[in-house]
């Protein structure tokens, strides 16, 4: 039985609102054109599981992170052809509808690839940020103390440090993407190694984070060492064209979210929202039998 002082983080990331293979709300809003989107029969089956996610969750998230990319973006390497909007703001819009509907006390955000969020020097996620009333955040040398609260300019970075219950995490968007599924692994234990060697460095020796939080991949892996536990995120968007450049194989992303729930004595629990294969959304198969 979990404790009044047991607080909860949800993690969710890679939404990639705007594609025609990603999640978007039951009427998104196309603002040029004065109408809305018909989701697909993809993007039904996402936003059902994603609503499956908020109602798994085995208490409402004390905070709510995403983990980067709300939204596609441009899509230039497929010149946008398969999205519903290629208009980000069209895109934040959306994602904000959807990440309204959970619960949280704080909401937090990491920043993920400029190739689907940035425009010049316009960063989309910090936009959405602000709608979200974000917790103001800048990790590196605490700029943010450094300025009064009314005149904070960013409540997003590249990473995220933060503790509950005396337990550090360690969050940020990249990390190294392997399509064979027997080194899905590696990239993430080689982050956590490394994040071994950086004790003393970025933080304090005895401040080394526990929990390493990754995304960016699209997939769903664990590590856990004896000092640590690192996973990476599932996503909400599946491939385009653009992905299937190397093959089919190795392309099917996890899809949900990670709650992860912090006693007030330090136990961890790592607790997967993931849709099972027999809930997953099944390729078309043309019969040419007849």
């Amino acid at each position: 039985m979990r404790s009044k002082q047991s607080r909860s983080v949800l993690f969710l990331s890679d939404m990639h609102v705007g594609s025609a293979y990603a999640i978007c709300s039951e009427e998104p809003y196309i603002g040029e054109l004065g109408t809305t989107h018909k989701p697909n029969k993809l993007q039904k089956q996402l936003l059902g599981f994603w609503y499956w996610v908020k109602d798994g969750l085995s208490q409402d998230p004390h905070v709510l992170v995403l983990n980067g990319e709300p939204c596609d973006g441009a899509n230039n390497k497929i010149q946008g052809q398969q999205s519903w909007t290629s208009n980000i703001n069209d895109q934040i819009v959306d994602s904000y509808k959807l990440l309204s509907i959970f619960p949280k006390k704080y909401f937090l955000m990491t920043r993920g690839s400029n190739y689907h969020v940035q425009t010049d020097a316009t960063n989309h996620e910090e936009i959405l940020a602000r709608m979200m009333e974000c917790t103001p955040y800048s990790g590196l040398f605490d700029i943010q103390k450094d300025m009064k609260k009314e005149n904070t300019s960013t409540r997003t970075d590249y990473y995220l440090n933060f503790s509950i219950n005396g337990k550090l995490f360690n969050v940020t968007h990249h990390l190294g993407f392997n399509r064979w599924f027997a080194y899905r692994t590696t990239a993430l234990a080689r982050e956590m190694a490394d994040m071994e060697f950086l004790a003393g460095r970025y933080w304090d020796k005895n401040n080394t984070p526990e929990i390493v939080v990754r995304s960016h991949v699209h997939y769903f892996v664990m590590v856990r060492f004896s000092t640590q536990i690192g996973f990476t995120t599932p996503a909400w968007k599946f491939p385009d064209s653009h992905l299937f450049r190397g093959g089919l194989g190795g392309t099917a992303p996890s899809v949900g979210g990670i709650e992860v729930i912090i006693e007030s004595n330090g136990k961890i629990e790592i607790l997967p929202l993931i849709i099972s294969n027999k809930e997953y959304p099944k390729h078309s198969i043309l019969n040419l039998t007849e």
